[in-house]
């Protein structure tokens, strides 16, 4: 299935990045502080991502990104992310602070909604899914 970020600014993107990896390296260093266990082949996969967006941002003022990939594959990368946001979710609203960095919440709503959305246009049992999460999913405006 086809997936597509954007187009957006680019503005935001490298911050939303670098945010992202912070927080992979806690789940990575102090799983118990975040209550998660990240399966290294989602570690791989959010690190060629993050890579693939970063360089992509760094050469364009434009941020427009898509790839091929297996509903499967979505719906199992969507669920570590979920689990990531939920838990980060629940610590800024415990805390009293933004789940992100506001300069980035338009492509962390470009993501999100870009990869619902890919599931959404799959299949029914696609489309499902995408609408449970969507609606469980931590700082996400409607579409």
């Amino acid at each position: 299935m086809r997936v597509q970020i954007g187009p957006i600014p680019s503005g935001g993107v490298d911050l939303w990045i670098a945010y992202a990896r912070t927080v992979i390296g806690q789940v990575l260093g102090h799983p118990e502080h975040m209550g998660l266990h990240l399966d290294p082949d989602v570690i791989e996969a959010f690190d060629q991502y993050l890579l693939e967006w970063e360089e992509l941002a760094d050469s364009n003022t434009e941020f427009l990104w898509a790839t091929e990939v297996e509903p499967e594959r979505v719906e199992f990368l969507g669920q570590a992310f979920l689990a990531i946001a939920d838990s980060l979710a629940s610590e800024a609203e415990e805390r009293g602070y933004p789940i992100s960095p506001t300069e980035g919440n338009e492509f962390y709503q470009a993501l999100v909604n870009g990869f619902l959305e890919a599931l959404a246009r799959e299949g029914r049992a696609q489309l499902e899914f995408s609408e449970q999460v969507r609606d469980q999913w931590p700082g996400l405006k409607p579409t």
